[in-house]
């Protein structure tokens, strides 16, 4: 299962075991859910618990969809499984804003986040974690 638009490309990286999203420009909200929920199945998929998602070149994430995140997304997505996301910093300051607040307000013990500055050392990150 592999998706690719002009928004994002979600596909399965067998080296690192993980699902990888790339992001790029504006996503509508109906684009970063059905973005985020391919991710989620291709998860789901290839039974695996680790995401790198690339939002280096992401705008901003909306209120809206950071809420839906927060609240519906990923407590579900943890119970299928997701346990670590690799974070590429966006280059955009509001996006930062929006990712740094979604990360306040998740559950540490069900998911772990962390920020890296470039695709190599979140790969690395990845492969150390089980």
């Amino acid at each position: 299962m592999e998706a690719n638009t002009e928004i994002y490309n979600i596909y399965f990286d067998k080296e690192i075991n993980a699902v990888v999203m790339e992001w790029d420009g504006y996503a509508t909200s109906k684009q970063f859910k059905q973005g985020t929920e391919l991710m989620l199945n291709t998860l789901i998929k290839n039974n695996c618990t680790k995401v790198l998602a690339d939002i280096k070149d992401m705008t901003i994430i909306a209120m809206e969809d950071q809420q839906w995140l927060n609240e519906e997304f990923l407590p579900r997505a943890t119970t299928f499984g997701f346990k670590a996301i690799a974070i590429i910093k966006p280059d955009y300051y509001f996006n930062k804003v929006a990712v740094e607040t979604i990360s306040y307000k998740v559950d540490k013990e069900k998911l772990t986040i962390n920020f890296f500055d470039n695709a190599n050392e979140a790969r690395e990150w990845l492969n150390k974690i089980e």
